[in-house]
């Protein structure tokens, strides 16, 4: 099975940036992330077996991070993968320990993920040109009450997601 932790926003957080993802797609086209699907990638491990789910469940619920808030101020475009994303001006401190918490927990579990450094952002669009273009400016809050364990089922209109488990923040 293909998962990976993330971040799930509230229908709220997921509307403001499903917006943003309209207003960016009328300056870089592209293909925008479904709403339902809109989230932010804590840990990749792609390809797991099912037998390691119940580890997976286990060792994210010794997870102890305190709950946070951050603003996705920052609207970009990464021309290598054509990808335009939302990020926070600065990365709160809460979600670098809930990142590290987790790789920790996932290195000393014998389980393998992507260990590229960190760079929180959340995918409104991909095959998008943004090329000489001004991205228009935006903000919207996200209050961080829990983390998810997805899987990420292919289909013909792109990937389903489904939620294993979530689990509370402090």
């Amino acid at each position: 099975m293909r998962l990976f932790f993330a971040l799930w926003p509230s229908a709220a957080v997921s509307a403001g940036l499903d917006e943003a993802g309209k207003r960016l797609h009328g300056v870089c086209d592209g293909r925008r992330t479904r709403m339902e699907t809109i989230h932010l990638t804590l840990a990749f491990l792609g390809e797991v077996g099912p037998e390691r789910i119940d580890d997976l469940l286990a060792l994210a619920g010794e997870i102890r991070v305190p709950a946070f808030g951050f603003n996705l101020t920052r609207f970009g475009w990464w021309p290598h993968n054509r990808i335009v994303w939302a990020a926070p001006d600065e990365t709160p401190a809460e979600l670098t320990l809930l990142v590290d918490a987790l790789r920790e927990s996932l290195l000393g579990a014998g389980f393998r993920f992507d260990t590229k450094p960190f760079v929180p952002h959340v995918t409104l669009l991909r095959k998008a040109d943004c090329r000489k273009k001004q991205l228009p400016a935006g903000e919207v809050g996200w209050r961080v009450e829990d983390f998810v364990l997805v899987r990420s089922v292919p289909g013909e209109s792109g990937s389903a997601y489904e939620v294993l488990g979530r689990w509370p923040l402090l």
